[in-house]
């Protein structure tokens, strides 16, 4: 009687900075029941803060899933501001403004890498992933694989960074390229160097995808098809954008340079991130009770995301004025709080949704991870069959009886 092969679970992570807190918190509702069913992530595939929480997931794989989680879910609770960026007002962000100007009136040798000064998010990575640890959690095949995707400035595609596991075609009609590599910190970094606020990261390994890179996200922020070329069979995804929801009102008033960041991160990331869902699902459909012998096959997943549209920028907002404006608020944190004078973040919820991505506080991030709980819930309580995996219908798109069961 031949053997039954198990299929291989991937987890996909999005990129958000400061909202990458939600993954953990969706993770720790949902580490348990994979545990229990044995289908625990063998496939570890993120961008930007996804990486990170993907490649402290791989460092811990020797754990039981719920005690991995738990360990990421501490580095968030114990980072503060100053663990992952330099201080908004200090001779050197001056020196940064004036050569700033510099450069902007064309004078020669006046060049500016980046807006922030990001070299504490390099130390605070050396401390908190042990590299070594990842590797021999991928020898001993606790991990099948684990990736991280980062763009290269050199060519302008996604590059997926994969530790284990045979690396997959290049993808030259969605300029993906698959490099077989040791992970390290460069990588890591790469993938989360957000362009013009932080600098872009030089990798030296493999030679042959030496260069600069900077955050993935700018291309590929919710790397699905990475994760199911590297050898995924089911998906488990988590985005840090809403993509349902009511949009927002905008009123009679000229949008402001503020809101356009907000649109285009809008646009950029949870847009895109809707499109490969809407297109998985498609697929599903399409394949539904047919024979699967060609390269598409029906892929079953899981997929949780923060519910509204400005709804985490409202948090951030909630959060903000609550423990890091006025004066106790600049005791607590002076660059917190001047983050959010600059912002002007009481204005709109749009002004929330960008100090979101930086507001690395403990007050944020437990508020991020209980909403990633309660998402997690809601999904977990949306399958009364008592099967947490679908095959088609977006989340609250279609009645629960037209959800399959797998």
């Amino acid at each position: 009687m031949p053997a039954v092969t198990r299929p291989r679970v991937g987890l996909v992570l999005s990129g958000g900075g400061a909202r990458g807190a939600y993954e953990v918190g969706v993770l720790s509702v949902l580490a348990p029941l994979l545990e229990s069913r044995g289908e625990r992530p063998e496939v570890l595939v993120g961008t930007s803060a996804g990486a990170i929480n993907a490649v402290l997931l791989a460092a811990h794989a020797d754990l039981p899933f719920p005690a991995a989680v738990e360990a990421v879910a501490t580095m968030w609770r114990t980072t503060r501001y100053e663990d992952v960026l330099g201080p908004l007002i200090s001779p050197a962000e001056l020196r940064r403004v004036l050569l700033y100007g510099l450069e902007l009136i064309g004078l020669p040798g006046a060049s500016v890498p980046s807006l922030l000064d990001a070299s504490p998010q390099a130390r605070t990575l050396r401390e908190v992933v042990d590299f070594d640890r990842l590797a021999r959690n991928v020898s001993s095949r606790r991990v099948a694989t684990v990736a991280v995707v980062a763009t290269a400035y050199h060519s302008g595609r996604s590059v997926v960074f994969q530790h284990g596991g045979p690396a997959p075609p290049n993808d030259e009609v969605r300029a993906i390229d698959y490099v077989p590599t040791r992970i390290g910190e460069a990588h890591v970094l790469a993938s989360a160097a957000i362009p013009v606020l932080f600098p872009a990261v030089e990798v030296s390994r493999p030679a042959r995808a030496a260069g600069w890179y900077g955050d993935g996200g700018t291309r590929l922020n919710t790397p699905l098809k990475p994760a199911l070329a590297l050898g995924a069979d089911r998906l488990v995804v988590i985005g840090l954008n809403a993509i349902t929801g009511r949009g927002r009102d905008g009123g009679r008033a000229r949008p402001d340079i503020f809101a356009g960041a907000a649109q285009m991160l809008q646009s950029g990331l949870a847009d895109q991130l809707a499109n490969d869902v809407a297109t998985l699902v498609t697929v599903n459909r399409l394949l539904d009770g047919r024979a699967t012998n060609g390269p598409y096959r029906r892929i079953p997943y899981m997929f949780v995301a923060p519910q509204g549209v400005d709804s985490v920028g409202r948090l951030a907002v909630e959060i903000h004025a609550r423990h890091f404006s006025g004066v106790g608020g600049l005791l607590r944190c002076r660059d917190l709080n001047l983050l959010g004078r600059v912002l002007d973040v009481g204005r709109n919820p749009q002004r929330g949704e960008l100090l979101s991505y930086l507001l690395f506080a403990r007050e944020f991030f437990d508020a991020m991870i209980e909403r990633g709980r309660a998402d997690a819930r809601r999904w977990l309580d949306g399958t009364p069959d008592g099967d947490p995996w679908r095959c088609d219908d977006l989340p609250d798109a279609a009645p629960a009886t037209r959800r399959s069961r797998t």
